[in-house]
């Protein structure tokens, strides 16, 4: 590159007359390489374009996956605590923990089906008296009636001294038969045995025998059983 001050060759790639120092018209700039093109503007719209793609796969590929997830091959089962089937779940009678109230409309109806003759009768896996049936029963419908949960215990309890009843054939409603439930069960309670009988209306008149008493009660618990509520009333025997 001729200088254009003292007229002396330099090389070309010179930026100051390598004779008199003049700079050099043309001559390339400190710092920049003068072979380089300046970027095309064209190159950050390609980036720019890049990048909204980028970003659009994204959100489509997280749209898929939302619905693949609520598909209903693809749905995680809820697992609740409870145990499957629970409603068929038969609560237990032991001697020791006694008899669960749900449990005593199935006892009536085994009574039922037997009749009040029997000196014991199995039911559950327990073996229970005559005694033992009277008490569960009566103390059964009151708890039915408050609606009350719960297990009746199966105690010992001595036969009546002289069991004994007038009435053989009557209506009994069911205001009349709550209440001889809690009066047994009650006497039984406080005396260790069987009453001799039970008055319908009025406490200590010789109405019902224990035995017509069983039978009553397990006629009122047996139609519970099968309609799900007390009985207006009841007739015997």
């Amino acid at each position: 590159m001729k200088c254009k001050n003292c007229g002396h060759d330099n090389d070309l790639d010179s930026a100051f007359c390598e004779e008199c120092g003049s700079k050099l018209v043309g001559g390339p700039s400190f710092g920049r390489n003068p072979q380089s093109k300046p970027k095309k503007e064209g190159s950050k719209t390609t980036n720019n374009i890049l990048i909204v793609a980028i970003v659009a796969l994204v959100i489509i590929l997280g749209i898929m996956g939302g619905i693949l997830l609520k598909l209903p091959g693809n749905s995680t089962p809820v697992v609740n605590n409870t145990t499957a089937n629970n409603s068929t779940v038969t609560e237990q009678i032991s001697l020791t923990a006694g008899v669960p109230v749900s449990q005593v409309p199935g006892l009536a109806q085994a009574i039922s089906g037997t009749g009040v003759g029997f000196t014991t009768i199995s039911y559950g896996g327990v073996t229970l008296d005559k005694n033992q049936c009277l008490y569960i029963l009566s103390k059964g419908i009151v708890m039915i009636n408050n609606a009350q949960t719960g297990n009746i215990p199966i105690n010992q309890y001595k036969n009546p001294d002289n069991a004994y009843g007038t009435v053989t054939s009557t209506t009994i409603t069911k205001t009349e038969y709550v209440d001889m439930a809690q009066r047994t069960y009650t006497w039984m309670d406080n005396n260790g045995q069987s009453p001799n009988y039970i008055g319908i209306k009025v406490s200590g008149q010789p109405d019902l025998s224990p035995d017509t008493l069983l039978s009553l009660y397990s006629k009122v618990l047996t139609q519970y059983k099968s309609t799900g509520q007390l009985p207006a009333s009841v007739t015997i025997p």
